[in-house]
């Protein structure tokens, strides 16, 4: 009974962690759309559409896909911290980074938006418009 209370709790947590989370970032911190990096640009379209789609069902959201988030945040951030010194040797680094963790995101949330979407959008006009607009996966097409 015990277990069971702690699976319960430790259920709820997530759930409530995950509403805060994608309510809380839902139009301050959205992914770089305005970067010198043209590829940040077109990526960070890709991440909103996905969490977009999160953000309308947050419980659909895993643990990867809300870890995947932080670290695409945090490169952000240290993005942020250099990009009005355009000299600074460090910014093609994060860029990298920041890069490589929009393609997480887009890989673990998008996942979990796949899912979302096959299992709810015929149930949810405004869910199976925000689905038409994910990021195709190319690996879709050799199904």
């Amino acid at each position: 009974m015990m277990r069971f209370k702690l699976i319960l709790l430790r259920s709820w947590g997530i759930s409530l962690l995950a509403v805060a989370f994608f309510v809380g970032h839902a139009s301050a911190e959205e992914a770089r759309t305005d970067d010198d990096d043209p590829m940040v640009n077109v990526q960070g379209v890709g991440v909103n559409r996905v969490l977009a789609v999160l953000r309308h069902v947050p419980d659909a959201a895993s643990d990867s896909c809300l870890n995947a988030v932080g670290a695409m945040h945090k490169a952000q951030k240290q993005l942020e911290g250099i990009e009005n010194n355009e000299d600074d040797p460090d910014i093609a680094l994060v860029r990298d980074v920041l890069s490589s963790d929009m393609e997480d995101v887009v890989t673990m949330c998008g996942a979990d938006a796949q899912t979302l979407c096959r299992e709810k959008a015929g149930q949810d006009a405004g869910l199976a418009k925000l689905c038409a607009a994910l990021p195709h996966d190319s690996s879709d097409d050799a199904q």
